[in-house]
């Protein structure tokens, strides 16, 4: 859709509001609104942003960063293509902006622009990516200070099923008004945990549907007096909640990822990008797992991927190699990311997973043996014989090899890796001198 078909469209509708949003570092999603009446001249001219609209912490304190400061400006840029009326309240409107510099060229530090780079650069070598979250969440009762789960009910159960249907149909009602597709629901292991996975698009679109459909989630459970919560580790007594990522590459009609006659069905193509994300992995986690109650998280035993390894239908794996569908092998198969949780900025955890990957079919780098059993359950001396090793167990010790990885050097820039470290320091700083219920409960609240 471009800029007048998108006005046009609006119009009709009788909008009246028309959000242009964006993502910072901290996977928060901010932006600014407009009338309708200044649609035109804002898709044209942008809207004024703070060069250090990036490099503020979730507390909204801003961070010594060069060239990020309140001085001088930047554009935001509404991207027509991803507008939707919001369904829940059909006089706004939303889409995604683009960061531009003053002389209209792309924001080097903007993390959606960074996405669209590393996705050309596939397409570059071949391919295009299909992509989605995969994510779970909690719902609670109660305020802010009072919060106890809902339906605290057996994984699976239809009674949980049956207590959730009605926030479900409308959620998935919604869903689809804005054009996000659903796969699956149901009721998840944690307390009062469910998980409504999407169809995969683009990575772009992929990371745009992200953000709304957290948005939904969140204003739907509010009609039936629910909370809804995509912290990693809301509660520290259950299971936390992830946003696993699916993707697969594809050379025209062909999934890249697949060969009938390789081990686990997974193709050269498919090994060499595994071996590209292990081998950047605890780098690539500062973006997949960037909060510190990631790490509250990612645990042993606790199906949350704690290990940096691989293996066919491996939960406790950092990457799964899921079984391809009985009808259609060839255009099923997929890897999944589980190292992951919904407190990522989705273009910076996608662009770092897709050139992890890309780096890794450029190189040919192997991924090593699969792991078809428990990392947990191995000695020590048989996951260093495997070469499985412990993903960071902290989020100091993720950023510490983010900021030294030479690739993600080259993908984000200085300015980006500078700005992200700092914020995501200062978190691990602040949340050191709390406990772990009070951690837990902040981002339960924040995200």
């Amino acid at each position: 859709m471009n800029n007048e078909a998108v006005i046009e469209e609006l119009t009709e509708k009788q909008t009246e509001l028309i959000e242009f949003l964006y993502v910072d570092y901290n996977g928060l999603t901010r932006g600014k609104v407009i009338p309708l009446a200044s649609l035109k001249a804002k898709l044209a001219d942008g809207i004024g942003l703070t060069k250090a609209t990036l490099n503020v912490s979730e507390r909204d304190t801003i961070l010594p960063v060069a060239d990020m400061t309140p001085i001088g400006e930047l554009r935001l840029v509404g991207d027509p293509a991803s507008a939707h009326v919001l369904p829940y309240i059909p006089q706004v409107a939303t889409m995604m902006g683009d960061i531009y510099n003053l002389d209209k060229t792309p924001y080097a530090s903007d993390p959606r622009t960074i996405l669209k780079q590393v996705v050309k650069q596939l397409a570059d070598a071949g391919f295009t990516v299909k992509m989605a979250y995969e994510n779970e969440f909690e719902l609670f009762t109660g305020d802010k200070d009072h919060r106890a789960p809902a339906m605290p009910r057996v994984a699976f159960s239809t009674e949980s099923m049956d207590f959730a249907y009605p926030f479900i149909l409308k959620t998935i009602n919604q869903l689809q008004q804005v054009g996000i597709m659903p796969n699956a629901y149901y009721p998840e292991g944690g307390i009062g945990q469910h998980e409504l996975s999407m169809l995969p698009q683009d990575p772009v679109t992929a990371a745009d549907n992200e953000v709304i459909y957290k948005r939904i989630i969140k204003n739907t459970a509010k009609d039936f007096d629910l909370y809804a919560s995509f912290a990693p580790k809301p509660l520290v007594d259950s299971a936390g909640s992830g946003a696993h990522i699916h993707l697969s590459l594809w050379r025209g009609q062909d999934d890249a990822f697949f060969d009938a006659d390789a081990a686990m069905q997974l193709s050269k193509t498919g090994q060499y990008f595994v071996g590209g994300v292990l081998n950047h992995i605890r780098g690539l986690l500062a973006l997949t797992c960037p909060s510190v109650n990631s790490y509250q998280r990612l645990a042993p035993g606790h199906w949350s991927s704690a290990y940096a390894t691989y293996g066919k239908d491996n939960r406790e794996a950092a990457v799964r190699i899921p079984s391809t569908a009985w009808g259609d092998p060839a255009s099923s198969m997929n890897i999944e990311l589980k190292a992951s949780d919904a407190t990522a900025n989705p273009y910076l955890a996608f662009a770092g997973l897709l050139a992890a990957g890309l780096d890794g079919i450029q190189n040919q780098t192997q991924p090593g043996d699969y792991c078809d059993v428990d990392p947990a359950t191995l000695s020590e001396s048989q996951r260093n014989e495997m070469g499985i090793h412990r993903l960071p167990q902290t989020l100091s010790q993720a950023v510490d090899a983010f900021v030294t990885d030479s690739l993600f050097q080259k993908v984000f820039g200085s300015q980006l890796i500078d700005a992200y470290a700092k914020i995501k320091r200062e978190d691990d700083q602040y949340y050191s001198k709390l406990p772990l219920e009070k951690i837990a409960a902040l981002h339960r609240e924040l995200y």
